[in-house]
C-alpha cells in the first residue's frame, strides 16, 4: 500500500510539475527582466534636427515602459556617415542601430562619387522597421526663368554636404541621370539645406533646397522646416518638380530604388497645384550581428509605443503600420534583409508577411 502511495504520489508531482512551468516560467523572466542591467542602444541619426523630437518621446516611453532597453539618440553627419561607420565599426555592428534608407543603401551599394569614395558592403546589414518615406529634396528659386530643372544648368545652385545621402547624393544621382547635369558643367555647391537656402537668400545661387516626408500610404505629409523658412520669409518663390516621367526613368535605367510621388495640392504653401516629387523609404537598421533578442525588443517597443510617441511629434505622424513593413514590401533588391529578432516582432504583432498590411504601387510606374 505504501508503495502505491508512493507512485501516486510522484505521478501526481510529475503532473504538477507539468503543469507549472508556463506560468512559473513566465514569473521568473519578470523577475529575470527585472534584475537584468539596462542596456543602452545608440540610434544613430542625422544632423539634430527633423524627426528627432518624435525619437526622443519614444525615449521616454520606452524608459517608462521597458525594464532595461534604453534607447539613445545620436546625432551623426548623416546617412553617408551611418553607412560608412557601420560598415567598418565593429564594436557599433554589435551595439548600435541606424538611421539608413533604400536609396542611401543602393548609392554605397554602388559607390557613386563623391560621397562614396567606394562600394560598401551593405549585405551585412538588416532592417528593423521603416521609419516613413523621405521626400528629398526639388529646388526652389526666385528667378522667374528657372522654371524646370533643366534650366539649373550652368547656374550656381546649393544642395546637400557630401555626408548627406539625400540632401546630397541623390540630388546629385538624378541631375546626372535625369538631366546630365554633373559639376562639369554647373556650379553644384555642398553646402547643406540650411547654408544652401541662406545661398539663395543671398544671391550666391538661384536654388536652394525644399523637402517633405511622407507615409506610406502617400495620404500624410510631414512639411520640413525649409519649406516653412521659404514660406515665412516674405519672398516671391516658386518650387521646380522632379517630374515623374524623369523619376520613372531613371528607375528603369539605374535601378534607383526611389518613388514618383505626386503632393496633392495645398499640402504645401504656395502650392495650389498638384507637385510632383520623389521619395524613398526611409529604415530603423543594424548589422547582421546585432543581438536578436535587442532587435525584437526594440521593433516591438516601436510598433507598441511609437504611434504613441509619434502622435505627439511632427515626423511621428507617419509612424504607421503600412510605414514600419514598407522596406519589406517595397521592390528593391533588399527587401528580405529583415532581421531575425524584427521578424519575430512583426510575426507576434500580425503585421507579418508584410502584404497584410501594404501593398506598395511597383517603381518606375
Amino acid at each position: 500500500m505504501n508503495h502505491r502511495r508512493r507512485e501516486v504520489s510522484a505521478l501526481l508531482a510529475a503532473l504538477m510539475a507539468g503543469a507549472l512551468p508556463a506560468g512559473a516560467a513566465a514569473q521568473e523572466k519578470k523577475k529575470q527582466e527585472k534584475k537584468r542591467a539596462e542596456v543602452r542602444v545608440p540610434y544613430l541619426q542625422y544632423p539634430l534636427g527633423g524627426g528627432w523630437e518624435g525619437y526622443i518621446i519614444f525615449d521616454r516611453y520606452v524608459a517608462q515602459s521597458h525594464p532595461w532597453v534604453r534607447p539613445v539618440q545620436q546625432e551623426t553627419g548623416g546617412y553617408v556617415h551611418n553607412l560608412k561607420v557601420m560598415a567598418t565599426q565593429k564594436g557599433l555592428q554589435k551595439t548600435a542601430t541606424f538611421g539608413s534608407s533604400t536609396l542611401a543603401i543602393y548609392l554605397a551599394e554602388t559607390g557613386y562619387k563623391p560621397f562614396f569614395d567606394e562600394p560598401l558592403k551593405v549585405d551585412d546589414f538588416r532592417h528593423l522597421y521603416g521609419e516613413y518615406m523621405l521626400g528629398q529634396s526639388w529646388f526652389v528659386a526666385f528667378d522667374p526663368s528657372i522654371k524646370r530643372v533643366e534650366d539649373l544648368k550652368g547656374k550656381p545652385i546649393g544642395i546637400g554636404l557630401k555626408s548627406q545621402t539625400h540632401w546630397g547624393g541623390a540630388v546629385t544621382f538624378m541631375l546626372d541621370k535625369g538631366y546630365g547635369i554633373t559639376g562639369d558643367n554647373t556650379k553644384i555647391n555642398n553646402l547643406g539645406p540650411v547654408r544652401g537656402l541662406d545661398a539663395l537668400f543671398d544671391g550666391q545661387a538661384v536654388a536652394g533646397l525644399l523637402s517633405v516626408n511622407v507615409d506610406a500610404t502617400q495620404k500624410r505629409f510631414q512639411i520640413g522646416p525649409t519649406v516653412t523658412r521659404i514660406a515665412a520669409s516674405a519672398r516671391t518663390y516658386h518650387m521646380i518638380p522632379w517630374p515623374k516621367e524623369v523619376v520613372h526613368k531613371v528607375v528603369r535605367e539605374t535601378g534607383f530604388p526611389v518613388y514618383a510621388v505626386t503632393i496633392p495640392p495645398n499640402t504645401l504653401p504656395n502650392q495650389p497645384q498638384p507637385f510632383e516629387i520623389y521619395a524613398d523609404i526611409g529604415t530603423r537598421s543594424v548589422h547582421k550581428d546585432f543581438p536578436e533578442d535587442l532587435a525584437y525588443e526594440l521593433t516591438k517597443a516601436f510598433i507598441e509605443i511609437g504611434p504613441k510617441a509619434g502622435s505627439l511629434s511632427t515626423i511621428g505622424v507617419l509612424w504607421n503600420k503600412e510605414t514600419m513593413v514598407s522596406p519589406f514590401s517595397f521592390d528593391w533588391k533588399h527587401k528580405d534583409k529583415i532581421h531575425p529578432g524584427a521578424k519575430r516582432a512583426f510575426e507576434e504583432a500580425g503585421m507579418w508577411p508584410p502584404e497584410k498590411i501594404w501593398k506598395p504601387i511597383p517603381m518606375g510606374k
